[in-house]
């Protein structure tokens, strides 16, 4: 899997390609996002597609919503990792800026047409794009059909929790699940335990920068290093206290 950067001035890898794609913040990477990665993939190999998946360095609602953001459910890394497992061909990293805010939705994926040769688009059945998310559906899919782009809008994935309520499987759900400690939903809704990049956590601390990765509540919790070996830790002040020597800790 090959993962460009957007600010790059072209992608000559994409030559004599036609391209599927997805956009997205892919937090997590939940029962929803593989449904529509699923998609993407079939429809890749029915065509002979190359599978491109669009995200953003950190998740939007960290960067729209930031004074009540929780933190990320899975770091770049392991977001990256994920897209590979998953058959992606090529990622593409944006940086959210002012300046990529403001360009209007069809006019960024008329970019897609032009740089990557896109010809499928697959997205979530609520899907939005360009400046201040004016670009929906019903204009997509005009757009689409003028340029002769085939999309895929996939629906939402349900799920029934314990407390007999029906869920839209979604990012902000699962941070909720994290967050009430509630580490069997959220491995249901995941399709795996929520895990901490410990590895992440080190950068953080050796370049003085935030990690920003959500921290469940305060309290001791029996982990799962990524040997399987169980590991007792304790999370104080929302900080990781006596950070063990290994790369990652499940939540079981």
């Amino acid at each position: 899997m090959q993962v460009l950067s957007w600010n790059d001035s072209a992608f000559s890898q994409f030559l004599g390609k036609e391209t599927a794609v997805t956009i997205g913040s892919f937090d997590g990477l939940h029962k929803g996002h593989r449904v529509l990665i699923d998609t993407l993939t079939k429809t890749c190999i029915e065509k002979h597609f190359h599978s491109v998946v669009i995200t953003f360095t950190r998740p939007l609602p960290a960067i729209k919503h930031a004074d009540d953001y929780a933190g990320d459910i899975s770091t770049l890394p392991q977001r990256l990792a994920l897209f590979e497992l998953l058959g992606i061909d090529s990622v593409i990293l944006v940086d959210f800026t002012e300046k990529f805010a403001a360009v209007s939705g069809t006019d960024f994926l008329s970019s897609l047409v032009q740089r990557i040769n896109m010809k499928c688009l697959v997205e979530g059945f609520d899907f939005h794009c360009g400046y201040k998310g004016k670009t929906e559906r019903k204009a997509i899919e005009a757009w689409a059909q003028d340029v002769h782009v085939e999309t895929h809008f996939v629906p939402p994935v349900y799920y029934n929790a314990s407390n007999g309520k029906t869920e839209r499987v979604s990012s902000s759900f699962i941070r909720q699940m994290i967050l009430e400690g509630n580490f069997d939903a959220a491995a249901e809704l995941l399709t795996r335990p929520y895990e901490l990049d410990l590895a992440e956590i080190r950068r953080a601390a050796a370049t003085n920068s935030a990690f920003t990765q959500l921290l469940p509540p305060d309290g001791s919790y029996r982990t799962l290093s990524e040997k399987g070996s169980s590991i007792s830790i304790c999370i104080k002040a929302g900080k990781l206290l006596n950070l063990p020597e290994c790369h990652s800790l499940r939540f079981v």
